[in-house]
């Protein structure tokens, strides 16, 4: 049972929000070692990558009821304190510089504060599982998020629970509640043009959104959920948590209707989250080592399919239109076959390697690895078909996941399960999949898109990209200089010594200053046949051969066939919960 003396208490005030210092005051009760240690984490869960939270931290100061106590830093995000006999309480209070506005961050100014836990608050590595209680001490005029109770204070049941729940502040904030199959649900909008919704109908297409990711897995296995989304300029994306999603999205994807999928899809993405990552995981995201890297085979899985499923959830609730989601699938391939990666690294490897490659990309990146969201959500599109096909339209990636929610519920399962639940379910055709999709490098198998009545169209847009060579270079136009931003392994730029930064000064004879003076100049180049590149590399100017290759497609579309039959109407059907689409070509 909670009491105030069991729990550990901590009180985050904004004395001074123009500084971006939150100030931190933790209450830690006794009895107590010798010795105590206190941490900061180093990495937040669902953003796998170590931050170093702690070089944020300063004023760290320690006492009990007697007066102040020493303070050893044991690492660099871990104190040690000696501790009198005597002690019944130990205090510790710090300030923490805020001014990142992203999701895996904490942020501060006059206006507007978001708390992300793991950046503010310190805790003794054996006591993370006691009751934690934080009370706010924000100004008169600012609004929160959080529920509190009458003494502006939230209990919560562990030190994982407080870190996982992100929780807005600030003097312009819009409360949106809204009820789902009798569950509270609340959307709390900060940032100019909080005061509109994107449509009048975001609500009831969200309500919608939920009720199809519930529909899944049989139930909604909360009793309140909250969206935080935060319009700021650097956008940000989403980052998922048990009972909420913390969201932000730039102004123009907020209030412009053509970007309406994207911005749901967004929001499907963190909320199928609350499942799948949240509480179906594998075992080593949760209870969490905040000091070390943790990893896992299956962040293809848990991003990935993710990143399948919040599309799905679009076209199932019937919130976009369905050509959109197949442009959107069509679009994905497209970009998973200019990453030349996907030859050499699998998924697995992928989703095993996060911590140095996903979150730390540079100019080779698309050379030597894969992004486990990209081609994790299109292996979850043929994945899907692929089991649906096995199973005669019985069974699909939905009826696995629900299945796998009946068997491991909240408590996480065995790195393997996931794997071995599609093949129990799906048969041999699914071993065959994974080893090719996953494992291995193969190509995906298009064939599989006609069970549903699709085929895949890989065309030029226009006359012009058609008459556009490919020399394997990715250039940027940045302060009237035309640099190299990527060389393609393997490709005809790398093959004439070109490196990322290079700047581009001539194509065969004629100056070249702009993107739009490239393109031209690519455009009177003949596949097979050497031009001269002139380029400045680290000041010296050279004079590379280049030698075209043949142009690449610049148009994927994913199509109805002409004819379908009514078992692939009946299987389209099946699979995404819509009619078959009109046979109409929807251009990306």
């Amino acid at each position: 049972m909670f009491t105030t003396t069991t729990a550990i208490q901590y009180r985050l005030s904004v004395p001074n929000p123009r500084s971006h210092y939150f100030h931190v005051e933790a209450h830690f009760p006794g009895p107590f070692p010798e010795e105590f240690e206190v941490a900061l984490p180093v990495w937040t869960p669902g953003s796998y990558l170590v931050r170093e939270y702690a070089r944020h931290l300063i004023n760290l100061t320690a006492r009990n009821g007697k007066g102040s106590l020493p303070i050893q830093e044991h690492s660099k995000s871990s104190w040690l304190i000696q501790i009198p006999t005597d002690t019944g309480e130990l205090v510790l209070t710090y300030d923490v510089y805020a001014y990142e506005l992203t999701v895996r961050t904490s942020y501060l100014d006059q206006n507007f504060g978001l708390a992300q836990g793991t950046t503010l608050f310190l805790y003794h590595p054996l006591w993370t599982t006691r009751p934690h209680r934080l009370t706010l001490d924000l100004p008169t005029e600012w609004s929160t998020s959080a529920t509190l109770d009458g003494e502006h204070a939230v209990t919560f049941p562990d030190y994982d629970s407080l870190v996982d729940t992100p929780i807005q502040m600030g003097r312009r904030l819009t409360h949106y509640p809204f009820t789902v199959q009798g569950i509270p649900h609340e959307l709390w909008v900060a940032g100019l043009g909080c005061e509109r919704l994107p449509k009048p109908s975001f609500l009831e297409d969200l309500t919608r959104i939920i009720e199809a990711g519930g529909g899944i897995f049989g139930a909604l296995p909360y009793s309140q959920y909250q969206f935080l989304v935060t319009i700021t300029e650097a956008g940000g994306g989403g980052l998922e948590h048990k009972n909420s999603a913390n969201i932000m999205v730039t102004p123009k994807l907020w209030r412009q209707a053509k970007d309406y999928r994207v911005l749901l899809s967004l929001m499907a993405h963190e909320f199928f989250h609350l499942w799948n990552v949240k509480r179906l995981r594998p075992h080593v995201l949760g209870p969490f080592d905040y000091q070390h890297e943790v990893y896992t085979t299956l962040l293809w899985a848990l991003e990935g399919l993710t990143d399948y499923f919040a599309p799905w959830l679009l076209a199932h609730s019937q919130v976009v239109p369905v050509d959109e989601i197949l442009a959107h699938w069509a679009t994905q391939l497209k970009t998973l076959e200019s990453t030349p990666g996907r030859f050499l690294t699998p998924l697995d490897r992928a989703s095993q390697e996060a911590w140095i490659r996903h979150y730390r990309p540079d100019a080779n990146t698309p050379n030597i690895t894969v992004s486990y969201y990209l081609k994790g959500a299109l292996v979850g599109l043929f994945l899907d078909l692929e089991l649906l096909a096995a199973t005669n339209q019985k069974i699909g990636l939905k009826e696995v996941f629900r299945e796998l929610w009946r068997r491991y519920g909240e408590g996480g399962y065995p790195e393997p399960a996931f794997e071995d639940l599609l093949v129990e379910m799906g048969g041999a055709p699914m071993a065959r999949v994974l080893a090719s999709y996953v494992h291995g490098t193969d190509p995906f198998d298009e064939s599989i898109l006609n069970t549903v009545g699709l085929r895949l169209e890989r065309t030029f847009s226009d006359t012009e990209s058609e008459e556009m060579v490919s020399v394997g270079l990715n250039l940027v136009d940045r302060q009237g200089r035309l640099l190299v931003r990527q060389v393609e392994r393997g490709g005809p730029g790398e093959n004439a010594g070109v490196s990322p930064e290079d700047e581009v000064l001539a194509l065969n004879g004629e100056r070249i200053a702009t993107e739009e003076q490239w393109k031209e100049a690519l455009r009177h180049l003949t596949p097979g046949q050497s031009a001269s590149l002139v380029i400045a590399h680290n000041r010296e100017v050279i004079d590379a051969p280049l030698v075209p290759a043949e142009p690449r497609p610049d148009r994927y579309r994913l199509l109805p066939v002409e004819q379908p039959s009514p078992a692939q109407q009946k299987a389209f059907e099946r699979w995404l919960g819509v009619p078959f689409p009109e046979n109409r070509e929807s251009d990306r």
